[in-house]
């Protein structure tokens, strides 16, 4: 069995997407594999609260070829309260050069509305 990486869900060992919440389950097993990215001009692209929408979103950004970096990456990944108390799950930030192309993808995430079919309301194993 995977663990999933945003929501801790178990998934089938051949499974691509997580079942529970749809993280793409194959960036993050390679994840470690890959070089260390260094951003020339790093600009902020995002400031999220929510763990599951930065995981999401950093999934789409590497799926369309978008070096980033996030500053969670180096306490762990740990919220952090800010000033008048609010939580910050991550700060995402892309190079200056991809920032029009990461923003439109970041805007398109906020406004896209997740469609799903039947089979993801049915049980394992469960005809409908």
């Amino acid at each position: 069995m995977k663990i999933c990486h945003v929501c801790g869900a178990e998934c089938e060992d051949g499974a691509e997407l997580c079942k529970i919440c749809g993280a793409d389950l194959l960036t993050a097993q390679n994840a470690d594999k890959e070089e260390e990215i260094i951003l020339e001009h790093p600009v902020l692209l995002a400031t999220l609260e929510d763990v599951v929408s930065a995981e999401i979103l950093k999934d789409l950004l590497h799926e369309n070829g978008i070096p980033f970096s996030c500053d969670g990456e180096e306490d762990g990944g740990a919220m952090k309260v800010t000033f008048g108390g609010s939580f910050v799950a991550e700060d995402i930030y892309v190079d200056e050069s991809c920032f029009d192309q990461a923003a439109r993808i970041y805007d398109d995430f906020l406004h896209e509305e997740p469609a799903f079919d039947e089979s993801f309301f049915e049980e394992d194993g469960e005809e409908g």
